[in-house]
């Protein structure tokens, strides 16, 4: 194929990825599901109007390699600290124990080894990108399913280099001792490797950006970013690793730099182009399913549901989070994502796994992106309900068990409860202390409270629940203050609070301000919205800075 008709074959793929994906989003679906099919409409396996998919597939590599880069970037250790033991425990375990899980069944299903872990290793991925962008669209982030999500995407994002690794030493042909031998081998070689690449990001890179910046020249640090992204990914190459382990170990090398974030906003775009390249390529991989292979995909969609919910749940609840917020976490995280099309494709292209198998996880993986916006709208009402039944054997039982054996002082009128102990919730409490004010916290993290339980009234409780909000004292409360950062739940403690105790004042925060009339209408007494605060501030701040003194 020349030049220009593989230019024309890059310039069809990205304009009907761009339609396909302004068409999904017009469906309140994600874009991804577009670039999807834009590859399956294209390719050799349909209209067979890409004839010849190796040459994106190349760009496509590309793609992923610059897509772990910006994924490692957002990897610095000071934020993978502040995620806790806790956090990066419940990641761990989710994608051992979902590959073991479904490793068994696909091996029980007549798969071999290998394709029966690489199964279990694409099922234990989810969507990053899918995930993170509801979550942030709905104001959800912060709150504790959301924080419960992000961390075990996170590890899951980590988890991907070694499993790449896992799946290249078994499309060698490795197997037991060998397999074994082969694997510490490339251990070892990631390991001096990375070392190599410590030294010059570290120590060389700096002085090169010093004297870049020096020169106020914007675009050097970037190309050299890109370069060293490029560069490390040719390196792992040519000494026989998977070129994404040196992207992705490139990019958390350079997450801690000071030039990190100027680096994350101009490569974005780039990432984009490419992204979509690779969403598109993998289309091209698939088929259009038969009936009987889409009622097949269903099951499997159906099975892969069960299987994660429920994993992602038992490890929540072992590791002592709240029912409801366990069940949320496991619906929220229910799909497999892109990750999961990196795994299998490279276990295609290197014979480890079936392109039958592999179109039936495709057409699964697209059914179960075009749900999630769904599931994660109505994970809340449906992890009510299931976590209903599980209360009673719960630890929240026990902590309504030692709440009522409280003293009579603890349980006196006029005190005010704070739901929530984060950085809001401890200013407030703060206050009230300061002024000998009694307050009660009922907060859900289990590490908050045991951590302050010494030096605070504080308990575990899940404040939508109104026998909850019954023990505290609501019905007696001075005031009630809401300070989660979450909408949706502070639109269910409002209602809850305003069934049991209609008289009682009760604040909350909003986050947003396009959040701030819902709160009211919900019954909120006095609704604080944090951008109006900000802008304020920011108001003040600004003239106080040019020189004109405060009013007043």
């Amino acid at each position: 194929m020349n030049q220009w008709a593989f230019l024309f074959q890059i310039v069809l793929l990205l304009g009907l990825a761009m339609l396909c994906g302004l068409v999904a989003q017009r469906l309140r679906q994600n874009a991804v599901i577009g670039y999807l099919m834009a590859g399956i409409i294209l390719g050799p396996r349909t209209f067979g109007i890409v004839k010849d998919p190796q040459s994106v597939e190349m760009l496509a590599e590309l793609g992923v390699a610059l897509l772990l880069f910006t994924i490692g970037l957002e990897f610095s250790w000071r934020r993978l600290r502040e995620f806790g033991k806790s956090a990066a425990l419940l990641g761990v375990l989710q994608i051992v124990v979902t590959i073991a899980v479904g490793a068994v069944l696909a091996k029980l299903a007549g798969l071999s080894t290998h394709a029966a872990f690489v199964c279990g290793a694409a099922l234990a991925m989810s969507s990053t990108a899918v995930v993170l962008r509801l979550l942030i669209e709905r104001a959800e982030l912060d709150s504790p399913h959301g924080r419960n999500a992000l961390s075990v995407l996170l590890m899951q994002d980590l988890a991907v280099v070694p499993l790449l690794i896992m799946v290249s030493v078994f499309a060698d042909g490795a197997s037991g001792a060998g397999a074994i031998e082969e694997l510490g081998l490339s251990l070892v070689k990631s390991i001096a490797l990375i070392g190599a690449f410590f030294v010059i990001i570290r120590y060389v890179l700096p002085t090169i950006i010093t004297r870049a910046s020096t020169a106020q020249n914007r675009d050097l640090p970037v190309v050299l970013a890109i370069s060293v992204s490029l560069g490390c990914s040719w390196s792992a190459h040519a000494v026989g690793l998977s070129p994404v382990l040196g992207a992705f170990a490139a990019g958390i090398l350079l997450a801690d730099l000071e030039f990190a974030e100027q680096i994350r906003a101009d490569v974005m775009p780039l990432r984009a182009a490419f992204v979509t390249l690779f969403f598109a390529s993998i289309g091209m991989m698939a088929a259009v399913p038969s009936a009987l292979g889409i009622v097949h995909a269903i099951l499997l969609a159906l099975l892969i549901f069960v299987i994660k919910t429920s994993v992602v749940a038992g490890v929540a609840l072992l590791l002592r989070k709240p029912p409801r917020v366990a069940l949320r976490t496991g619906i929220v995280l229910a799909q497999i994502g892109e990750f999961s099309f990196i795994l299998a494709q490279i276990a295609v292209s290197k014979g480890v796994l079936d392109e039958s198998v592999f179109d039936l996880l495709l057409t699964s993986a697209v059914l179960m992106l075009l749900v999630t916006p769904y599931m994660i709208q109505f994970a809340g009402p449906i992890s009510r309900r299931l976590a209903a039944v599980l209360t009673r054997s719960s630890r929240q039982l026990q902590a309504i068990e030692h709440r009522e054996r409280r003293s009579e002082r603890e349980q006196q009128a006029g005190r005010v409860i704070v739901i929530g102990f984060g950085p809001a919730g401890q200013a407030v409490c703060a206050a009230l202390k300061g002024q000998a004010i009694p307050y009660f916290i009922l907060e859900t993290n289990f590490q908050t409270v045991s951590s302050v339980r010494v030096h605070e009234p504080i308990d575990i409780g899940d404040a939508t629940q109104a026998e909850i909000l019954e023990h505290a004292g609501v019905r007696h409360a001075a005031a009630v203050v809401v300070s989660i950062p979450d909408p949706g739940i502070s639109r269910i403690v409002i209602s809850q609070c305003r069934l049991i105790a209609p008289g009682v004042p009760v604040l909350v925060r909003a986050r947003y301000s396009m959040f701030a009339n819902t709160l009211r209408d919900a019954g909120a007494s006095t609704v604080v919205d944090e951008e109006h605060v900000v802008g304020e501030t920011l108001a003040a701040a600004t003239l106080a800075t040019v020189g004109i003194p405060a009013a007043g």
